[in-house]
């Protein structure tokens, strides 16, 4: 068995130069801006074609294998971030036009969720079923992570969107410029709050993945075996 390892997606817009209003010639127009949630756990999938030498070698790729262990099981997943804004432009005067966030889009979730059982294990063994089971934790545990840190997410959210400045620009083909401004600048404020998240559940996977556990589940079919 091991240790369950992620991909983290952001989805980062670059963007041309904007600033601020200093002058407040913008602050009129600011507003607090519809914030949207969605999220996904994916369609949990099994692949039981890969040998334990295989996913041994798979896991040891990824740095998720304890040495000297041996992989009968992988619980993958992928956990996607993404956000988007929509914006809307104000001529205040004859030079500046404010741009203002109107909706704020943010998803959370993962992608891909896949368990892995060696192909050698026969199906509805002890072994089988027990090494299924852990990985079905594993899963279960990315889960209810997900739902204890969408709503702290939120709340950062929340304060992130609601202290932006709306930003001003001189022309109106710099618009879309403005646009991703926004989505970088609030990207770049809730990164420490995603990688905080991802770190928190890899503890949380970790308390799973010892060799005191798999010594226990390895005892649970031995001691089901001696009384056949």
């Amino acid at each position: 068995m091991k240790k369950l390892f992620f991909v983290l997606t952001f989805i980062i817009f670059c963007a041309l130069t904007t600033s601020v209003s200093e002058a407040g010639v913008c602050d009129p127009y600011k507003q607090m801006p519809d914030l949207k949630f969605s999220t996904s756990y994916g369609k949990l999938k099994y692949d039981t074609s890969y040998s334990r030498r295989q996913l041994t070698t798979l896991g040891e790729q990824f740095g998720i294998l304890e040495q000297g262990l041996f992989a009968s099981g992988l619980a993958t997943v992928n956990v996607a971030y993404q956000l988007s804004v929509s914006t809307v432009s104000h001529r205040a005067t004859d030079s500046v036009i404010c741009v203002v966030p109107k909706i704020v889009n943010i998803y959370i979730g993962y992608q891909e969720p896949t368990i892995y059982l060696a192909k050698e294990l026969k199906k509805d063994s002890c072994e089988y079923n027990v090494v299924l089971r852990h990985e079905q934790t594993h899963q279960q545990i990315n889960i209810s992570a997900l739902e204890y840190f969408i709503p702290q997410l939120r709340k950062a959210a929340v304060s992130v969107i609601g202290n932006a400045e709306p930003l001003e620009i001189k022309d109106s083909k710099d618009f879309d410029a403005a646009t991703q401004q926004f989505v970088k600048r609030y990207t770049r404020q809730l990164e420490p709050l995603i990688n905080f998240f991802k770190t928190e559940l890899l503890k949380e996977q970790g308390k799973l993945d010892n060799r005191n556990n798999y010594k226990m589940e390895d005892n649970l079919c031995k001691y089901y075996h001696a009384h056949e």
